[in-house]
């Protein structure tokens, strides 16, 4: 039998070494040291690490990339996150269906080449763009769906809660099936009433039978009750509806900010409630207002792990009106990770590769997803011998493999010139 590819002598994040991987039809055919197969093509991982495709858990693709790509950086003075989401408004006024796909077609590339070979896409829903967002997405989803697993979000933009064209919005989304998951975003919400959004997010995700993905408690308070935090709903509403597993948390930053008797008891229901929570890069965002003791904008990363939560991280936004860093190399937001939250030990960045591979694939939900024989066949070659060499290292992505062929190929020249 004539395999497509095999991959030898590779390292893996379960500790093994030495392993050949046979790579047939798009699926891991065979896993083990010195397999006897040959490959109608080969590649030698000298020992380095071999790893699931990278999960690229949440981010804003729509508005990706709308920043000048020659000058990057903040085109007007950062003022609030509030102010920062009223420039996004104003700008995003601007875009058409061709830009829209123009850009996130470049997202999705850029993606590829370090890695991703899933994501999951914020979209935004609301009535000043209706379903021309998730139309232009959905038009990416199928051009490169060689490249990544895309699923796409219902991003409430404007609201949800009493607004009976947006909940009429995504009816239609998803009766066509242009939606995958519904988006929850409490804080954008004009009436203010976080439970009534949250309520209305489950509301129409289980009428549709589809996963709810919730930005919930993006800010830093100096006073943080139990009862306050949006989380503790939302783990609440997930026990009621049955909806364990199915639900992610975005965010949690206020969780930070609570003391630690109120967050060891979020914590637990969130365990119990099997929410999955991704950190995203807050430190930017978040505590500029402080003139000391600056707050770090992250959730309890190292907390929620030790209880057994579901945690990854992602990047959020790419160079958009909110942020104007990222380059969908979740090796970068790893790094930045590591350091703000205080992720140091060998453990800690292990862990982290963890979190942007197996523990996001969960979030979304994955299926035949992993380096077992019968996985899919999402991969890649690492440069790097161990994860806390690739992550302190910046590896280099030495092979994408996508459905088992090869879709990029990334090399630094040892010579000199």
């Amino acid at each position: 039998m004539s395999i497509d590819l095999v991959i030898r002598n590779a390292s893996t994040l379960e500790g093994e070494h030495g392993v050949d991987l046979a790579i047939h039809q798009g699926k891991i055919v065979a896993k083990q040291a010195n397999l006897e197969m040959q490959g109608q093509r080969e590649i030698d991982s000298g020992g380095n690490l071999v790893i699931p495709g990278f999960v690229e858990s949440h981010v804003h693709l729509d508005i990706a990339l709308m920043n000048n790509d020659k000058k990057p950086g903040r085109p007007e003075p950062y003022l609030s996150h509030y102010g920062l989401n009223e420039s996004l408004e104003r700008r995003r006024k601007l875009f058409t269906s061709e830009d829209i796909i123009q850009r996130a077609s470049k997202a999705i590339k850029m993606a590829s080449r370090h890695g991703v070979t899933a994501m999951r896409a914020q979209c935004h829903v609301d009535p000043d763009v209706g379903l021309k967002h998730v139309q232009a997405l959905a038009v990416v989803k199928q051009a490169y769906a060689n490249l990544i697993d895309l699923q796409l979000v219902g991003f409430p933009q404007q609201g949800l809660h009493k607004n009976k064209a947006v909940i009429s919005l995504y009816e239609e989304a998803f009766k066509s099936g242009l939606l995958d998951v519904m988006g929850c975003a409490s804080n954008l919400d004009r009436s203010g009433n976080f439970k009534a959004h949250i309520d209305q997010a489950f509301e129409i995700a289980a009428t549709f039978d589809v996963d709810l993905d919730a930005h919930v408690d993006l800010g830093l308070l100096d006073d943080v009750s139990f009862e306050s935090l949006e989380v503790v709903h939302l783990a609440r509403q997930t026990l009621e509806t049955g909806y364990q597993g199915r639900v992610t948390a975005g965010h949690v930053s206020t969780l930070d900010s609570a003391s630690p008797d109120v967050a060891e008891r979020t914590i637990s229901l969130i365990h119990e409630a099997q929410l999955n929570v991704v950190s995203q890069p807050d430190l930017y965002r978040l505590g500029r207002d402080d003139q000391k003791h600056v707050r770090r904008g992250l959730t309890r990363v190292k907390d929620l792990l030790s209880a057994g939560v579901n945690v990854t991280f992602a990047s959020n936004n790419v160079r958009d009106a909110l942020r104007p860093f990222g380059n969908f190399n979740l090796l970068e937001e790893g790094l930045v990770l590591a350091q703000g939250a205080h992720m140091d030990m060998v453990d800690d960045l292990e862990n982290l590769l963890r979190m942007c591979t197996v523990n996001a694939a969960k979030a979304l939900r994955l299926s035949g997803y992993g380096l077992d024989v019968g996985c899919q066949a999402d991969l890649v070659v690492l440069d790097a011998p161990s994860a806390s060499a690739a992550i302190v290292n910046q590896a280099e992505k030495q092979y994408v493999i996508k459905a088992g062929h090869l879709v990029a190929f990334n090399r630094v020249l040892s010579e000199s010139f």
